[in-house]
């Protein structure tokens, strides 16, 4: 008999549906300041990652951030950055387009489009992926923490 989801994937799917239930609740709070942070953090974090900059993904990131990978795996904080600290997500490109920001309290949820290609030592170095993404930003401090993201390849 197969265990319960883990409390990680629980957790993102928690906040999938708090979004999704606030969404038909009420419309979006117009877009302000807090758009432009955010979008801002998403330029950080594509940066961080050109940069194989381990400390700034890991100030980024909240506590129990979790992605939802392309590697068709859940990945924790920790897994991503000694996956980057060893270089298996060596990037030389990455690039993104937003199409859609909505806040739902203290959670904002982005998605759109990104590009990456990998770069040596990854084991996939020459490789570009396009994908389709959603990542979730949340308040935290006074400041917005990368919560969850969620990748999928594009199939060519």
């Amino acid at each position: 008999m197969k265990k319960g989801l883990p409390l990680r994937v629980r957790v993102l799917l928690l906040l999938f549906l708090v979004a999704a239930s606030r969404a038909g609740a009420a419309p979006p709070e117009t877009a302000g300041s807090w758009e432009q942070e955010v979008r801002a953090a998403e330029q950080k974090h594509r940066a961080a990652f050109l940069a194989q900059d381990v400390a700034a993904l890991q100030a980024m990131f909240s506590d129990d951030f979790v992605v939802n990978s392309p590697l068709n795996s859940i990945v924790d904080k920790a897994r991503l950055l000694d996956m980057v600290r060893k270089g298996v997500l060596t990037i030389s490109s990455f690039e993104q387009n937003i199409e859609q920001v909505r806040r739902y309290g203290d959670v904002v949820v982005v998605m759109g489009a990104d590009s990456v290609v990998y770069a040596a030592p990854s084991p996939n170095a020459g490789r570009t992926d396009r994908r389709r993404f959603t990542d979730l930003w949340r308040s935290e401090g006074g400041r917005w923490r990368f919560v969850a993201r969620q990748a999928s390849i594009i199939c060519p």
